[in-house]
């Protein structure tokens, strides 16, 4: 007995018994996320850098929900053509009511008349197939999301299930590696070239394990505010750099006192 109690003690961290991280909870709505879909297609691109908060909880038929807003950042541009449209764009809008039970996440979205799906479920084994967080709404290969291996990883001096997929994985009480509620694989009416991934988690504004963008002024108010403002044009420069009037049929170069630039064809 005493040598089977000394084992137990040699055991690694990460492989001993774990108590469970809940996805969302009564007492902490200070979770949020920041995540990032985007896809090139012709030398252009579209992205959407999307902010989730809890705030709130609400009663829907039978269950306990808690809501979920979104901030969204709609950025169009050229990704090396010459023929792209350019725009930002603000969003911000309650995006859906989220509840748990027994370690399975269920979201009811807001804008699509359907009941809720499963986004997230934390019971799985190696085999299993993990739900598509952004929901069974478009077809999409299921063998992209057989769970392949489990491990721990450390986030906050807890260590949380990780469920993997080839180079995707889930981790307990955060979500997945390609974002909140962005396909873990790639719809099948997806065009051009697309990047998914979560870009920022954090708990009472500090982050952790997610650390690749944390910058949540990107969508907030004040930058809504600031970008938003209407620029003013201050030269017109062609390919060489040299200033210009306005010219039909030509490719100018109009520069504006933010900094931005915009490239500018006009047939006559």
């Amino acid at each position: 007995m005493k040598n089977f109690l000394f084992c137990l003690l040699l055991l690694p961290i990460g492989l001993q018994a774990q108590v469970y991280v809940p996805f969302i909870s009564t007492t902490d709505s200070s979770d949020a996320w920041i995540d990032l879909y985007s896809c090139t297609d012709f030398s252009c691109f579209e992205s959407y850098t999307k902010s989730y908060k809890i705030d709130g909880d609400t009663t829907i038929g039978s269950f306990q929900y808690s809501k979920v807003y979104i901030k969204i950042k709609d950025e169009e541009g050229s990704a090396g053509g010459q023929w792209c449209t350019e725009s930002v764009n603000y969003y911000e809008r309650y995006f859906g009511a989220l509840r748990e039970n027994e370690k399975q996440v269920f979201l009811l979205r807001a804008l699509q008349s359907v009941s809720e799906y499963l986004a997230y479920d934390f019971n799985l084994s190696i085999g299993d197939t993990l739900p598509q967080p952004d929901g069974p709404f478009l077809p999409s290969d299921p063998a992209g999301r057989i769970i392949n291996e489990i491990d721990s990883v450390l986030v906050f001096d807890n260590y949380r299930k990780r469920f993997i997929s080839n180079n995707k994985y889930v981790v307990e009480g955060i979500g997945a590696s390609t974002g909140l509620f962005n396909p873990l694989t790639p719809n099948a009416n997806t065009s051009g070239d697309c990047y998914v991934g979560m870009l920022c988690y954090a708990e009472y504004e500090t982050p952790d394990y997610f650390l690749q963008d944390c910058n949540f002024n990107l969508v907030n108010v004040s930058a809504i505010e600031r970008e938003t403002a209407t620029p003013v044009l201050v030269k017109i420069v062609d390919l060489m750099g040299r200033e210009t009037l306005e010219l039909p049929n030509t490719l100018l170069i109009y520069i504006y006192n933010d900094g931005t630039t915009k490239k500018v064809f006009n047939f006559e």
